[in-house]
């Protein structure tokens, strides 16, 4: 069993791996059992508990794929630093107005004109189970962090 500070210290690792690093690929489950992927930007960072939360439009395809299909893949990219991170994890959709709030940031009045108060708003809370990375030009081979052990509820 991984200890707190075991975990904390994994959880500081893969934030040091994907800082700076603004938009990733999502990467759902459809019906038919195909592998979905599209862009997200991420303006926060990986919690305390291990998650990565995105907003997102509760009536999106991906909402309707993570209620059937939990598993995703999150993959952070950063050629120019030979970084790369490939997070598995369990997705689910929250709706909670206290946690929107607590995660809302300016920045998103992009793609959420109406802000907190979008009708569709919603959380993707991704449960971190493992990461896979690379970050640097010289090796091929991947690293893992697994936090698995880790109670994210």
């Amino acid at each position: 069993m991984t200890n707190s500070n075991d975990s904390n210290q994994q959880i500081n690792q893969l934030r040091t791996l994907i800082k700076d690093i603004e938009y990733v690929m999502l990467t759902t489950v459809d019906d038919d059992g195909s592998l979905h992927s599209r862009p997200m930007s991420i303006f926060s960072e990986i919690d305390a508990d291990g998650i990565l939360w995105f907003f997102t439009s509760a009536d999106s395809h991906k909402v309707f794929e993570i209620e059937h299909r939990q598993q995703v893949n999150v993959n952070f990219s950063s050629p120019d630093k030979q970084r790369y991170v490939s997070i598995l994890g369990t997705a689910e959709i929250v709706r909670d107005r206290n946690k929107l709030q607590e995660k809302w940031q300016p920045k998103l009045q992009t793609w959420f004109p109406q802000g907190i108060d979008e009708a569709n708003l919603a959380l993707l809370k991704v449960n971190i189970n493992k990461a896979d990375y690379w970050d640097s030009p010289s090796s091929s081979r991947s690293q893992t962090i697994n936090l698995l052990e880790l109670v994210h509820r």
